[in-house]
C-alpha cells in the first residue's frame, strides 16, 4: 500500500487534517535524506504561553464551608502521541524502507482517527469554531493593539475567548447574554460545544505542544453551586480550588499554578496578581505552545543591524535566512510566514509598506484575510526570499475592563446589574473588579518563547519582483502565531525588539 492509498482509506478524517498531514509527509521525506539537515532540524523551537484572569469581588458569605485548596482536578483528554518519522528510522540514516514507512503511516492513521474523534465531541463544527474566533479577533485586534506610546503589545485571542466562555458559564441573564453576543454564540449548549471543541481541537502534547489550562479559585466561606463547578470542569477542563482569600499562602498557590501552566516565563507579571478579602472568585485560563521551525535560522548567519523605531535607530541582532518561499502582499503590506515542523501551524510576519503605520493594518480587510487564510491567501508568489528577522523579547500586561465594556460587556462590572447566580446564592453584590491579561514572546535562533494570561476577578499594491525579494523586518511590524487550521493563538506588534 502506498502513501496515497493510506490517505484515501481514512474516509472519516477531516480534510484539512489530511492536507496538513500530507504536507508533513512530503516535507519529511525530503528533509531526512540529508544528514546536514537532520542536524539542523532541531535547532529552532517555538514556545508560546499566555494567561488571563478574572477577579470577581462580592459581599460577605453566609456559610462556612471548609476544604483544602484543591477541590477537584481537571481530567484532560487522552490521545496517542503524534507519530514522528524519526522514531521509525531503524537504521538512523534518514533512508526509511517500505515497512518503516507503512508502520509510520498506520500509526498516523490511528492518531488522525483519535484526533478527529476528539475534535468532533459534542457536535463541534471546526469551521464554525474557527470563524467564530476569527470574527471575535477582528473586533478585539484594533482595541488591544492600539498604539501605546510606541510600546510593544501582544495578546492571545484564543486565551481571551475561552476565558470569556467561562465567564458566560458562571453568569446568567443579561450578564451572560452580553458575553454570548460578543462571542457570537446563540445558546448555552452551543457555548459548551464551541468551548470544549476549541479546547480539544487545539490540544496537542507531542512534537507540537499546545496546552490549555483553566482554573476556578473560590473563597472558602461561600457556598458554591456544584453544578456550575461541574460544568466548568466538563466543558473547560477547569480545576477548582478553595481557600482564604486573605491568606498569603492561597495567593502564592494561585501564582504557582499560573507559573506552572506558563512555563515560568511570565513570573514577573504574575507577581503582581493577588486576591483581596473581598474577592469571591477568580477565573483563570492559560495557553502554552511550542514547536520546532520547519526551516531553521542558523546562528552563524545572525548579524547586527539597525531597527528603526519611532524614537530613533537601535542596534539589533537579525536572524537571516534565504529560501525559496511564498511572499504575500496587499495594498499596504508584504508578508512571509514560517511553518512549524510538521506543518502544524505557522508564524506570520506582516510588514507595513514604507510610509504606512503598522496600526493602519489592524482593521485592514486584506490583513484579516491573510491571517485567516494563510497559505491559501490569494495574492501570493513563489520567490527567493532573503529574510531578516530581529531577535525580540516583547511583553505586555493589559487590564481589559474598558476594552470589554467598549465591546458590550458592561453588566458584569456593575454590582447592581451583574448576575452571577449560577456561582453562588450565598452572597450578593458580586461583580468583576478587574481583568488581567499578560503575554510575553521571545525569539532567538534556538526558538521562540511566549506566554499570556487572562485573569477575571470576578509590501504594497504593486506586484513583487519576478525572482527574489528582500524581506527585512527592520521597522515596526506585526506578527501572528497561528495553528495550521487557522486558529490565531497570539497576535502582536513589535515596536522595539
Amino acid at each position: 500500500m502506498n502513501e496515497r492509498d493510506l490517505i484515501n482509506s481514512i474516509s472519516e478524517i477531516d480534510e484539512e487534517l489530511l492536507e496538513r498531514s500530507e504536507q508533513n509527509k512530503n516535507a519529511m521525506k525530503m528533509r531526512w535524506r540529508s544528514p546536514a539537515v537532520i542536524a539542523a532540524a532541531v535547532l529552532l523551537v517555538l514556545c508560546v504561553t499566555g494567561l488571563l484572569v478574572f477577579i470577581i469581588n462580592g459581599g460577605k458569605g453566609k456559610s462556612n464551608s471548609s476544604g483544602s485548596y484543591l477541590v477537584s482536578a481537571a481530567e484532560y483528554p487522552k490521545i496517542m502521541k503524534a507519530p514522528d518519522s524519526r522514531d521509525y528510522d531503524e537504521g538512523g540514516d534518514g533512508l526509511m524502507g517500505t515497512q518503516e514507512w507503512e508502520a509510520y503511516f498506520a500509526d498516523e492513521k490511528e492518531w488522525l482517527k483519535q484526533k478527529t474523534e476528539l475534535i468532533n465531541v459534542y457536535g463541534y463544527d471546526p469551521t464554525r469554531g474557527k470563524t467564530g474566533l476569527l470574527d471575535f479577533n477582528a473586533k478585539m485586534m484594533p482595541l488591544l493593539l492600539e498604539e501605546r506610546n510606541h510600546d510593544n503589545v501582544v495578546y492571545s485571542p484564543l486565551n481571551i475567548y475561552i476565558a470569556l466562555g467561562m465567564l458566560a458559564e458562571a453568569s446568567d441573564g443579561n450578564t451572560r447574554q452580553q458575553v454570548m453576543d460578543l462571542l457570537g454564540i446563540e445558546s448555552l449548549d452551543a457555548l459548551r460545544s464551541q468551548m470544549k471543541g476549541l479546547w480539544n481541537n487545539t490540544f496537542s502534547n507531542d512534537n507540537t505542544k499546545c496546552l490549555l489550562a483553566s482554573s476556578v479559585w473560590l473563597r472558602d466561606d461561600i457556598g458554591y453551586n456544584k453544578e456550575t463547578l461541574d460544568n466548568l470542569a466538563e466543558y473547560y477542563y477547569s480545576s477548582s480550588f478553595s481557600g482564604d482569600m486573605s491568606s498569603a499562602d492561597y495567593t502564592m498557590a494561585f501564582r504557582n499554578w499560573l507559573n506552572e501552566q506558563t512555563d515560568g516565563i511570565l513570573e514577573q507579571q504574575i507577581e503582581g496578581l493577588s486576591f483581596s478579602p473581598e474577592t469571591v472568585m477568580a477565573l483563570a485560563t492559560t495557553v502554552s505552545f511550542s514547536a520546532r521551525w520547519q526551516n531553521e535560522f542558523l546562528k552563524e548567519f545572525t548579524e547586527t543591524g539597525m531597527f528603526h523605531t519611532a524614537g530613533g535607530d537601535v542596534p539589533c541582532e537579525f536572524m537571516r535566512r534565504t529560501s525559496d518561499d511564498m511572499y504575500y502582499w496587499g495594498d499596504k503590506f508584504g508578508a512571509v510566514q514560517k511553518w512549524f515542523d510538521g506543518a502544524n501551524g505557522m508564524m506570520q510576519f506582516i510588514l507595513p509598506d514604507e510610509g504606512v503605520s503598522v496600526y493602519e493594518l489592524l482593521e485592514d480587510e486584506q490583513v484579516l484575510d491573510f491571517i485567516d487564510k494563510g497559505y491559501q491567501y490569494g495574492q501570493s508568489k513563489n520567490l527567493i526570499v532573503n529574510m531578516s528577522v530581529p531577535k525580540f523579547d516583547v511583553s505586555s500586561n493589559s487590564e481589559l475592563t474598558e476594552t470589554l465594556k467598549k465591546l458590550g460587556i458592561t453588566d458584569a462590572f456593575e454590582a447592581d446589574k451583574a448576575d452571577f447566580s449560577p456561582v453562588s446564592s450565598d452572597t450578593n453584590n458580586i461583580s468583576i473588579s478587574r481583568v488581567e491579561h499578560g503575554v510575553r514572546v521571545i525569539t532567538d535562533e534556538d526558538g521562540v518563547k511566549a506566554a499570556a494570561y487572562t485573569v477575571e476577578l470576578m509590501s504594497g499594491a504593486s506586484l513583487p519582483p519576478d525572482e527574489k525579494i528582500d524581506f527585512v523586518l527592520d521597522r515596526p511590524f506585526m506578527f501572528v502565531i497561528r495553528l495550521g487550521d487557522g486558529i490565531p493563538l497570539f497576535v502582536g506588534i513589535v515596536e522595539n525588539p
